[in-house]
This record gives C-alpha cells, sequence and structure tokens, in this order.
C-alpha cells in the first residue's frame, strides 16, 4: 500500500524523473551545507561580535559613570564608536530580523543596564539612560552583522541553479533522442514510413537507435521476400485455377460440376486473403471521414445483399484517420457478421469523446474462451465457421493489425439485442 501511494507521487516521465535524481541531492547537499554553516560558523562569529561589543559597551558605560561625556567620547573615538546624549529614546518602529534578534539578546543579556537597539542601515544604535539623559552609542553595522555569510549563501544558491539548468539542457537532449526512437518505433508499428530518423544523443542511445534501423531494415526485407513469395504462388495458383474454370464452363452443368466451381471460388477467395494479408499496408495521411458515408459505402459494395442489415448513425459524426485501412477495418468485420447470421445492425455513435462503432449480428455467437484466438491468423473455431462458409481465417486477424496502425481499438462481446457477436470499433479524437 506505502508502496503504491510513493509511486502515485513519482512522476511518470523520464526527464521529471532524472532531474528529481540530480536535485534531490544537490537540494539535501546545499541544505546541510547552509546549515551547518549557520550552526558552526556564522553564528559563532555574531556571538563573537555581540560579546566584543557588550565588554565596549559595559567599558563606555563604567566611564561615563566615572569620567563625565568628555572623556567618554575620547575613549569611544579611540575605539571608532561614536556618542551622543539625548533627552528621551526616539521610537523604533522597525522589525528585527532573525539575527539582529539574536544580537539584541546577546548584547541585552551581557550588559549592565536597561537598554534598546535601533538597526539601521550603516550603524547600530543602543541606548541607555542615565537619571534624566539618554546615552545614545552607534556601532558601524559591519561590526556586528557580517554580509559574508549572506554572499556565500547567495552564491551556493545562484551556482546550483546554473549547474541544475545546464543539467536540464543537457538532459533533455537525450531525453529527447529517446523520444524520436520512441516515436519511430511506433510509427513503424503502426506501417508508417520513417523517413527522417537518425540515431542521436550518448552512445548507448545512439546504439538502440542503430539496432532500431538494422531491425526495421530486417523486417521490411522479409515482408518484401514474403509478399513477392506469396504473391509468385498466388499468381502461379490463379492461372492454373482460371484454366481449370475453362475447362469446366466447356463441361456439361451438374452437381458435380457446380459443386468444383463453387470450390474454385473459395480457392480464389482464399489467394485473395493470402495475397491481402501478405501484403505491408502503409498508413495514408489523415482526412475527414464522415462514418455514416463510410458506413454506408461498406453496404453499398458488399457481396451480401440479402440479409437484413439496419443502420443508424447520425450524419454528423466526422473523424480524421486513414479512410482506406478504417474501410478495410469495418468491410472486414461486416463481411464476418453477414457470413454467420442472417440478421446484422450497424450502429454508431459518440462516447467520450470518442466514435464507437457496434457491428452486432443473430449469428452463433463467439465463447468466452475464444475471444482472444479469434483474431489470430488462420485460426476457426469449429465447423460452423470453417470452409463452408467462405472464411480462410484472417479477416479479423487484417482488421486488429490495421487497428493497431491507425489508433484504433477493436473489442468483442455478445450481441444482447441480437443474441450472437458484436465487434465494437472505438476511434479516439473525434473531430
Amino acid at each position: 500500500m506505502n508502496r503504491k501511494l510513493l509511486k502515485s507521487f513519482l512522476p511518470k516521465r523520464l526527464l521529471p524523473r532524472l532531474l528529481m535524481i540530480f536535485l534531490i541531492p544537490l537540494i539535501i547537499i546545499q541544505c546541510s551545507v547552509i546549515f551547518f554553516f549557520y550552526d558552526r560558523h556564522w553564528e559563532k562569529i555574531i556571538n563573537r561580535f555581540s560579546n566584543i561589543a557588550s565588554n565596549e559597551i559595559n567599558l563606555i558605560i563604567n566611564t561615563y559613570e566615572k569620567e563625565g561625556i568628555e572623556r567618554t567620547k575620547d575613549f569611544a573615538n579611540d575605539l571608532n564608536i561614536r556618542l551622543s546624549i539625548h533627552n528621551e529614546i526616539p521610537k523604533i518602529l522597525q522589525k528585527r530580523s532573525i539575527l539582529e534578534e539574536k544580537v539584541y539578546k546577546t548584547i541585552k543579556s551581557r550588559v549592565n543596564k536597561n537598554i534598546d537597539v535601533n538597526f539601521r542601515e550603516e550603524f547600530v544604535a543602543f541606548y541607555m539612560k542615565f537619571d534624566d539623559e539618554i546615552l545614545q552609542v552607534n556601532f558601524p553595522r559591519k561590526y556586528l552583522l557580517s554580509e559574508t555569510p549572506i554572499i556565500y549563501i547567495l552564491w551556493i544558491v545562484s551556482t546550483s541553479l546554473v549547474l541544475s539548468l545546464i543539467a536540464f539542457l543537457f538532459m533533455r537532449i537525450q531525453i529527447r533522442a529517446i523520444y524520436r526512437l520512441s516515436k519511430s518505433a511506433e510509427d513503424f508499428g503502426r506501417g508508417k514510413e520513417i523517413l527522417n530518423f537518425k540515431p542521436e544523443g550518448a552512445m548507448e542511445i545512439r546504439s538502440a537507435g542503430n539496432a532500431f534501423l538494422k531491425m526495421k531494415r530486417r523486417i521490411n526485407n522479409y515482408i518484401d521476400q514474403r509478399t513477392s513469395f506469396l504473391a509468385g504462388i498466388s499468381h502461379d495458383l490463379g492461372t492454373i485455377i482460371t484454366r481449370i474454370k475453362l475447362r469446366l464452363e466447356l463441361l456439361d452443368n451438374n452437381k458435380e460440376t457446380s459443386q468444383i466451381k463453387k470450390d474454385i471460388e473459395v480457392m480464389q477467395g482464399f489467394l485473395k486473403e493470402y495475397l491481402d494479408y501478405s501484403k505491408e499496408t502503409n498508413v495514408n495521411k489523415s482526412v475527414k471521414i464522415n462514418i455514416s458515408d463510410l458506413i454506408n459505402e461498406v453496404v453499398g459494395l458488399s457481396k451480401f445483399k440479402d440479409k437484413k442489415i439496419f443502420i443508424k448513425c447520425a450524419r454528423t459524426i466526422n473523424i480524421h484517420n486513414d479512410k482506406g485501412c478504417l474501410y478495410r477495418i469495418i468491410s472486414n468485420l461486416f463481411e464476418n457478421a453477414c457470413k454467420y447470421g442472417e440478421t446484422v445492425a450497424i450502429f454508431a455513435r459518440k462516447k467520450n469523446g470518442n466514435v464507437i462503432i457496434d457491428i452486432e449480428d443473430n449469428g452463433p455467437g463467439i465463447k468466452n474462451e475464444f475471444r482472444r484466438k479469434v483474431f489470430k491468423p488462420f485460426y476457426k473455431i469449429d465447423d460452423s465457421r470453417n470452409l463452408n462458409k467462405g472464411g480462410s481465417g484472417l479477416g479479423l486477424s487484417i482488421a486488429k493489425d490495421l487497428a493497431r496502425k491507425i489508433g484504433v481499438k477493436i473489442t468483442l462481446k455478445n450481441s444482447k439485442k441480437y443474441k450472437g457477436s458484436c465487434f465494437s470499433t472505438i476511434i479516439p479524437k473525434v473531430s
């Protein structure tokens, strides 16, 4: 519990954490130095100055009581102290600082006379009452309060601030290099083309950047090889399938030839889906998309014309995203629903700043233990979702991969209204 509470107060980003690691020890050291300097050095000097001043004041009081004012003035001049006589003590309205209060209490405790003190900018005035006269003794301020410790503390603080600023600038450069590496890796993972990334920063960060570039080249080479390989297979098999279809057209139509034609169409669909899955999809520039128009376009171009399809979407819902990728996501989810249900409903709405598109069907549904697996390539639950439905097991996988690239989330749950499946596409940052 305490650990979680501590984590809640700690910064989450790297730059604030590094600054905290740098600044906390620095602040502790500075405070310790200032405290020990004040306790061991500054306070002793002030006490010593106060004691010397107390002794001189006592000498002046004794001389004044025994030999009079003239002899006392001569004696005070030798000590660089100024004396004057007044009829009353002037009003002292100023508020003393901590150090001035300490000087006042120390001198008052050591002087054998009631005394008042007035701290001025250039001198410190002490007032002592003798019968009807007030003796004023002026000490130079530097005799009692040293300005050196203040300069010393200001020097420590100022140099610490300068060093902290320099450290912040250097840390910011390193963090910027890490952020650019992270951003490039994120963009590459979403299928965006990386053009301007260049390793920079410390040696370790540059090494990580170079490793990322090498990994990027290897992955691109692998994707190109896989795409070329599957494209070649698809072309060769497509040629053979076309010849088989032509020969079937020359034969008499019967039950067997009709079944073979259906199987060939399924094979062609498989080849197309395999080729689509193997291709690298690049994310294009975001454009303004009207969700209602997009859904109607998907339904209008679909081959499932005999299904009961319901659409509920406001005309005012607009987003900014990659239209091609989003079209394929909605199309794949819609076709998946049409394969396993006779009734398909599409609902689009805004919620918490996001657009949510629900595609529901009245099919057999998907049990909880299969919900994560259905997004894996080539995965099929059972015979009800197998070749008879014309599926290769790649439609949901392609939709999930595209959603990840454009920052969209796909969730699966049961449809409360239609008792089948409900695929929800959550699109953030609505315009």
